[in-house]
């Protein structure tokens, strides 16, 4: 996923940065040493800046979290989640959503802009480096061998080393004689030391953080570092006695110098002034000096390699702080009028891991304990609490307590709390129960398998409107099975497909995906023939093809979009219980278009003459609510349709034209729970 790269590219950058000012300052403090102690301190940001981990160590000098900017913001909530308490929670857990905010996705969204814009950054710098080391070669095309790597060319004015795994050294004919021995070492020296491999590693470095202008600065800096250092190793090789005359060749190849491009493979001299400054001022440091330096140099570059050290936890002190929480809830509650003298933890056991749902590996744990009162008959026994020889024990109406805990680099982070009594006993179970928790705390996306999906929208039979949602959990191919990830009822909520099988989703998936490889359930790559299956296993509904309506290329936003409900029906008790309820009671309206319902029931067109038959062998009463949207259409002294809003208005109207005896049906329309609109049939 391109927007965790560029998260885990800003957070090293950050990191990086740091790193960096830490380098510049420090740089002051070696002003008088010699310079490949400075050049070398900038591995130090190049290891940064590349390497997405380290160690941690209480001597780190990098003072904010080395992942300040964490991936869970990619993930924000694309819905209003309902709190939903564990008592109001099924095997089978629903999930309550609104329908998702046009703004939601804001932060996601940026995320995405800038991590196109990076990597536009960096193909542009990529593609104009490349283009300018071509236009190079070209120039360097009629240079002439002179010896070993050394080759002489007319086309330039400066010496350089070019290339990677074999580099040349080529040198401007305007060279002399007595110049050309202590500029060949300079760049010989380049080679020993590797310089033009690292001068690659770090344009990769400058490539991928060139928003950071830290980075920019530090190749710079760096490659003074180098060339001094360099510069350095021919005055130490060559005596205190070239330094006026290499001063002098600085100062000449400097004069008239064409630009040779942001070309990582090929670099030469730079800050003239600088490095003629330096070379003058060189001195050969004593050696307690250079002790000290090097002293310095180890200490910064642990410091600036390691991490801080994290307030790390184990299993049982997570355990133990959710006891105590517990505690503090209890003694705080209202209802309750007891302290809790004593607690013990009598089981803490491990009951599942799942490597591959977030980029650290996730347990669940499963916590029982006992709470000691100091007055058991003043505890009030509520919400599934059990006592047992004086003690409370930690059941709820939920179970028992699960702790889930995130682990990385060996240290555990806890992440919350689920029940036993939203899992179940099998681990595909765990599984859903776990990834509804991370969906509801903004740590997952609202799918299971990214890639392909569809919608199925169909009826049940008691007249709402549901839909599934479908993916591909294997393969995005046209020979990858489809699944049922989720489905929503009328009122909007959410239920988790559960299989009931003791692997994971993916497990799972991957071996029904193998049968269909070798010829069994074929049916499985039409997806709405698995939403025929599920429609009839699962919720126990009889559907045909006809009677579902396929989305192809649908997203999750498409599915979290509530279905509109559409039922007929009687209305009664319009207020009687609750003031903005009604007692309903589905018929099913059948008109002579609907032949194969006719025929299924025996009726005949005779029987039907004013066009219609009402079917209702029985009496279901539901119960629906209004809201002060709800608008109620009926027809009026005038026998025309009549719009309104007042409730009050339209309860008169039932009361005062109809009865037991003086039935009409009313079609509804409702979403997400509510009646949306209540429009009255005409029978005539």
């Amino acid at each position: 996923m391109i927007e965790k790269l560029f998260l885990q590219i800003l957070n090293m950058s950050i990191v990086g940065g740091i790193v960096i000012l830490f380098i510049l300052v420090s740089r002051l403090f070696l002003k008088r040493v010699p310079k490949i102690f400075s050049y070398v301190l900038w591995s130090v940001a190049l290891l940064r800046l590349l390497v997405p981990f380290s160690f941690e160590s209480m001597l780190s000098l990098i003072p904010i979290n080395p992942q300040p900017i964490s991936n869970e913001i990619l993930y924000v909530p694309q819905t209003n989640i309902g709190e939903i308490s564990g008592q109001e929670i099924t095997i089978n857990p629903p999930l309550v959503m609104a329908q998702v905010p046009e703004t939601v996705n804001t932060i996601q969204t940026m995320i995405s802009i800038c991590a196109m814009l990076w990597i536009a950054g960096v193909l542009v710098l990529l593609i104009y480096s490349l283009f300018t080391f071509y236009r190079l070669k070209r120039r360097l095309a009629s240079a002439a061998h002179e010896k070993d790597n050394i080759y002489i060319s007319n086309e330039i004015d400066m010496p350089f080393v070019l290339g990677l795994v074999r580099p040349k050294i080529y040198l401007p004919v305007s060279l002399s004689e007595a110049e050309r021995d202590y500029i060949i070492l300079h760049e010989q020296t380049h080679i020993k030391r590797l310089d033009h491999v690292f001068r690659i590693i770090g344009y990769f470095a400058l490539l991928i953080h060139w928003f950071n202008p830290l980075v920019w600065i530090a190749f710079h800096v760096s490659n003074k570092d180098m060339e001094m250092s360099c510069d350095e190793s021919v005055i130490k090789a060559f005596g205190d006695r070239v330094k006026r005359d290499y001063s002098t060749s600085l100062l000449t190849l400097a004069t008239g110098r064409r630009n040779l491009g942001v070309t990582p493979l090929a670099f030469g001299e730079g800050d003239t002034k600088g490095r003629v400054k330096n070379v003058m001022n060189y001195k050969k440091p004593m050696f307690w000096v250079i002790i000290i330096a090097l002293i310095f140099v180890i200490v910064l570059s642990f410091g600036l390699l390691a991490n801080p050290k994290g307030d790390a936890f184990t299993v049982e002190e997570y355990a133990e702080l959710y006891v105590q929480q517990v505690i503090e809830e209890y003694e705080n509650a209202e209802y309750q009028s007891f302290k809790v003298v004593d607690h013990k933890i009598t089981s803490l056991e491990k009951i599942a891991v799942f490597e591959d749902i977030l980029n650290d590996s996730i347990e669940l744990w499963l916590l029982e304990y006992r709470l000691k009162p100091d007055d058991i008959n003043n505890v009030m026994l509520a919400g599934g609490m059990n006592e047992v020889d004086g003690w409370i024990t930690e059941d709820s109406s939920m179970g028992k307590p699960v702790m889930v805990l995130s682990y990385d680099n060996k240290k555990y982070e806890h992440l919350g709390i689920i029940w036993t009594g939203e899992m179940g006993e099998t681990l595909s179970g765990k599984e859903i129960a776990l990834r509804q928790f991370l969906e509801s705390q903004g740590n997952l996306p609202h799918e299971i398998f990214a890639g392909k999906h569809a919608l199925v929208k169909f009826r049940l039979s008691t007249g709402e409107t549901c839909q599934a949602f479908l993916s591909k959990p294997i393969r995005q191919t046209d020979d990858g099975i489809w699944c049922i990830e989720r489905w929503m009822d009328g009122n909007g909520l959410i239920y988790y497909n559960d299989p009931l099988v003791d692997s994971t989703l993916s497990e799972y998936y991957a071996d029904l995906q193998e049968q269909c490889d070798q010829g069994h359930h074929p049916w499985l790559l039409d997806p709405s023939q698995v939403a025929m299956d599920f429609i009839y296993r699962t919720l126990g509904q009889s559907q045909d093809s006809g009677t579902i309506e396929l989305i192809d290329d649908a997203t999750v936003e498409d599915f979290l979009q509530t279905p509109l409900s559409i039922y007929i029906g009687y209305i009664s008790n319009f207020g009687d219980s609750y003031p903005d309820m009604f007692h309903f009671d589905p018929i099913e309206w059948i008109t002579l278009d609907d032949t194969e319902r006719m025929q299924e029931l025996g009726i005949k067109p005779q029987d039907m003459p004013n066009g219609y038959y009402i079917h209702n062998p029985r009496e279901d009463n539901f119960s629906f609510a209004v809201n002060e949207d709800t608008e109620y259409i009926y027809i009026d002294w005038r026998n025309d349709l009549y719009s309104t809003k007042d409730k009050d208005e339209f309860i008169q109207y039932l009361n005062d034209y109809y009865d037991e005896d003086n039935k009409v049906p009313f079609w509804i329309e409702t979403k997400g729970g509510y009646v949306i609109s209540i429009k009255e049939q005409a029978l005539n």
